[in-house]
């Protein structure tokens, strides 16, 4: 049997080399549209595909972050421990490239005086409100990237707020139990995704994380069903073919999304194990990283290209990517046991002190 359920057992998969892949298609895509237009578009686009390598790294993403996620609300069945494990893994790093493009990379290159650029508002606004996870984000830094062909420090951030926002269903699935009944969790979820397709104004989200949650949903299902869903290579071919055959039909987009999340779970399991654990898990550093290093390409390099800014984005993003998991997301991780001991010892205080009160 090659259920998921099985490879889970080995510890054994490829997610972390999926996750670099996806985060590379992110900067590969958004080359395109950040690089001086030469007539070049993405490969995905340029062949007819409805969404470009950004949008199927996003959604890959969502995926592994839905099967992961749930899988650490199993592992703890603890909801201060779950939400705390949470944020250390997305705050910190998060934070510090805010910070970092706030007060160091808008300063060096504004087009302003340093003096009118600190005192501009907009600057404590860039980390207030996208450190709020608000949908209603802010994207650019006084006087920044004012003269590039998108003026947004950091286009990718984007996706945040959505996670952070999936964090929550995870936390209230867990809660209510649905994560430990398969049937009932099934049935909430496919009442979501029917929800989000019939009526989105029915569901909390920003209109445009809709697609994301579903793919999100996609893989708490496949946590719910991991002891029955096979990972097989004749599947991942018969979904392809059928996806393939069904383009320009309306099913193309639905077996599309099967596909790709099909894909995560084969990619993971079924294809040769790669040793990556020395790098750590720079897949989010690069994914945080690889916007606001094209913009700086692009103003170092006014003329470059799409596949040069590419190439030479990723590989200082990599760079930043492994820096960032050794030096911030890592530790801020290894702060997660200290937090529970924390928990758990302010609730024992509450807990003797109740007992006291009441024999008084």
């Amino acid at each position: 049997m090659h259920t998921i359920q099985s490879y889970l057992t080995t510890r054994r998969d490829n997610f972390l080399l999926l996750r670099i892949i996806a985060a590379l298609m992110v900067i590969y895509g958004h080359s395109f549209v950040l690089a001086r237009d030469v007539g070049t578009t993405d490969v995905f686009l340029g062949n007819g595909w409805p969404f470009y390598s950004g949008d199927i790294a996003v959604m890959m993403f969502f995926v592994i972050s839905g099967f992961m996620v749930s899988g650490s609300y199993l592992a703890r069945a603890n909801l201060t421990e779950f939400m705390t494990a949470r944020l250390l893994r997305i705050v910190p790093a998060f934070l510090f490239v805010l910070m970092v493009c706030a007060l160091v990379i808008g300063p060096l290159l504004t087009s302003l005086d340093t003096q009118d650029y600190f005192s501009s508002a907009d600057v404590r606004r860039y980390i207030t409100r996208n450190l709020a996870f608000s949908s209603d984000m802010a994207w650019t830094l006084p006087g920044v990237f004012a003269d590039h062909r998108m003026a947004s420090v950091n286009g990718s951030l984007w996706t945040l707020p959505a996670e952070m926002r999936m964090y929550l269903l995870v936390a209230a699935l867990g809660v209510f139990g649905l994560l430990r009944n398969w049937r009932f969790g099934t049935l909430a979820l496919l009442a979501l995704v029917v929800a989000g397709v019939m009526n989105p104004r029915l569901l909390p989200v920003h209109a445009e994380w809709l697609r994301l949650g579903a793919f999100f949903c996609a893989g708490i299902l496949a946590q719910l069903h991991k002891d029955r869903i096979e990972v097989r290579h004749d599947v991942m071919l018969a979904l392809g073919v059928l996806t393939y055959i069904s383009y320009n039909t309306q099913s193309f987009v639905w077996l599309l999304g099967v596909s790709i999340a099909y894909f995560c779970f084969w990619f993971a399991y079924r294809t040769p194990h790669l040793q990556l654990g020395k790098l750590g898990d720079p897949s989010y550093g690069i994914y945080l990283w690889g916007w606001p290093v094209q913009q700086m390409m692009v103003a170092a390099f006014p003329g470059i290209t799409p596949m040069p800014n590419f190439l030479a984005s990723a590989l200082v993003a990599i760079v930043l990517g492994i820096v960032s998991w050794h030096v911030i997301e890592r530790p801020a991780l290894s702060l997660k046991g200290r937090v529970g001991r924390v928990v758990e010892y302010a609730k024992a205080r509450r807990a003797g002190f109740a007992k006291g009160v009441k024999k008084q």
